[in-house]
């Protein structure tokens, strides 16, 4: 009875973390993980690091994120490229992958304050679950030894209509719907992995020269699932401080703060479970280190995130 609980543990962790892409709250602050159209869409070349542990009352086997990002505007702004690479771990299970982005901007009026985007990525990921790291109480044959790897190649495509307040984001992720085995002995059976959609909406209310509110609400669509929103809010202050809640569809509420120092940024978010797995999973942790290269904005003037 004990291995079969076992099994179905594992086979559950496994599948849920190959169908669902790594979860984010720090997205206010790097949109561009949600949507390849958002490349070269800032100013400046932005470079982000975000580290993210979910559910840490989990201890080892807990949810582990950490992404690298990197976009730049080209050709007066007209192309943009972007690169992002991803290394998820849960327990046993864990994926790295690579994506490169291309996106075209056009402006939508003669000052060029207002532009649509559309663009696309193509993403390279590897499957690995380490079978060595499972253990029964009467060992099974079947999964004995090493660890078995799957190379898997996906697309994303997305748009992005933006201007200095306001933005809408619409992207589709993992358009493949690849299909591949999960272990060695193929016991947990083929998996095809789901596609998502997301729409990402907010806009910026100017309070003051030094304070701005902005309200922002995120759609997440998987298909065979119910959608999942986020509804955020943040004050920003001075263009250099920044604090906001956000609710996740009656499972956690979002805590994030945020600073500037010069092109340098850092933010901090906790996600505070309000689901019945809170009790036995507790909270989350995300941190975001960025660096705007080539930044010349004018930060008290001009408002770009």
């Amino acid at each position: 009875m004990k291995k079969v609980l076992i099994v179905v543990l594992v086979f559950v962790a496994v599948l849920s973390k190959a169908q669902q892409l790594p979860m984010y709250s720090q997205y206010l602050t790097n949109d561009f993980v949600l949507n390849p159209a958002i490349a070269g869409s800032k100013p400046y070349f932005p470079i982000q690091i975000n580290s993210r542990s979910q559910w840490s009352g989990l201890g080892a086997i807990a949810p582990k994120t950490n992404t690298l990002s990197y976009h730049m505007p080209l050709a007066y702004d007209a192309i943009g490229l972007g690169a992002v690479i991803m290394q998820d771990e849960t327990g046993p299970y864990s994926q790295i992958g690579i994506s490169l982005s291309f996106a075209y901007h056009v402006q939508l009026d003669e000052d060029n304050t207002t532009r649509l985007s559309l663009g696309m990525s193509g993403l390279m990921t590897q499957h690995t679950l380490n079978q060595g790291q499972l253990t029964f109480q009467n060992p099974d044959p079947e999964f004995e030894g090493g660890s078995f790897s799957k190379m898997v190649p996906d697309a994303s495509v997305g748009a992005y209509l933006y201007s200095k307040n306001f933005s809408l984001s619409a992207s589709a992720h993992q358009l493949f719907e690849s299909t591949f085995k999960e272990s060695v002995s193929n016991i947990f059976g083929d998996n095809t992995q789901v596609r998502h959609y997301f729409v990402h909406g907010s806009y910026r209310i100017d309070i003051h020269s030094d304070l701005a509110i902005e309200p922002s609400i995120l759609a997440k669509s998987l298909e065979s699932s119910p959608t999942q929103f986020d509804f955020n809010a943040r004050v920003i202050i001075d263009n250099n401080y920044w604090m906001g809640l956000s609710l996740r569809s009656s499972q956690s509420l979002v805590a994030l703060a945020g600073l500037n120092m010069g092109s340098l940024f850092l933010s901090y978010s906790y996600d505070y479970g309000i689901s019945s797995l809170s009790t036995v999973a507790s909270g989350s942790h995300e941190i975001s280190l960025g660096f705007n290269i080539n930044d010349k904005r004018k930060r008290r003037h001009t408002y770009y995130w």
